[in-house]
């Protein structure tokens, strides 16, 4: 039988939803395909704002630029057969990827956000016993659609981000952790930190409560399963960071 036109588009009303994400509950689970295509869409409309913003921004080009040259500079450290023309070649590519494209930042932001968003529903999805919840009491559905709806929260935060920067003519003048770290002093642990700006927490507090509305259990409970994959999450980019430029 074929559902009314309400509720096949009730799956999009959640957006409304955002600022009261209580009247997400009933929506979890449905359509969870549609969900994850509009958060990865919405998500990528975001890395395209961003990459933009930091492009035509020169001082913000700049620092990117220098943030990037040390991390070379570190691995060139560690790799001396890579040979001066080699590294000239390298430094030249950074230089042309620094300079906005729309098709390599929608290619790009696609591809990254496709992982983001499988990877952090699969650690969602393992850590269920961490909170005593068992797998098969909440389906992988509910888990995507909290994750799609709640990652249209952290887009945003994306943008608001990259905004203030560009207002503030800095990186480092953020609404988020890496405000208290000197892009200079630690550029990969700055980078991760970028991460955990004010939208992402709110992303991942309401990824909490709906976990907690969903699956029955206390709220702290439902706070405990999001951060701790959020943070494994965080810790795994950093860990592979570091082994790509230490190795």
């Amino acid at each position: 039988m074929e559902q009314p036109a309400s509720e096949r588009t009730a799956w999009i009303q959640g957006v409304r939803y955002l600022l009261r994400p209580s009247h997400l509950v009933p929506l979890l689970g449905a359509h969870a395909g549609k969900v994850f295509a509009m958060a990865l869409l919405c998500m990528t409309g975001a890395s395209v704002v961003v990459n933009w913003l930091y492009a035509e921004n020169p001082t913000l080009r700049e620092q990117m630029r220098r943030m990037a040259e040390q991390r070379l500079e570190d691995y060139f450290a560690r790799h001396p057969e890579i040979t001066e023309q080699q590294q000239a070649e390298i430094r030249q590519r950074l230089q042309e990827g620094l300079a906005f494209s729309l098709p390599r930042s929608l290619l790009g932001g696609l591809f990254t956000n496709v992982i983001t968003l499988l990877s952090l529903a699969g650690l969602l999805w393992l850590r269920q016993p961490l909170v005593g919840v068992q797998w098969k009491s909440l389906s992988f559905a509910v888990l995507v659609t909290a994750l799609g709806y709640c990652s249209l929260v952290g887009a945003a935060g994306e943008v608001i981000t990259a905004v203030v920067q560009t207002l503030g003519g800095s990186i480092q003048i953020q609404p988020g952790l890496a405000l208290f770290v000197p892009y200079g002093a630690d550029p990969t642990l700055f980078s991760v930190l970028s991460r955990m700006h004010v939208g992402a927490i709110a992303q991942f507090g309401m990824l909490g409560y709906l976990f907690g509305r969903a699956a029955a259990i206390p709220l702290w409970r439902g706070m405990v399963w999001s951060f701790a994959a959020w943070g494994l999450w965080l810790g795994a980019i950093y860990a592979m960071a570091v082994v790509v430029l230490r190795g």
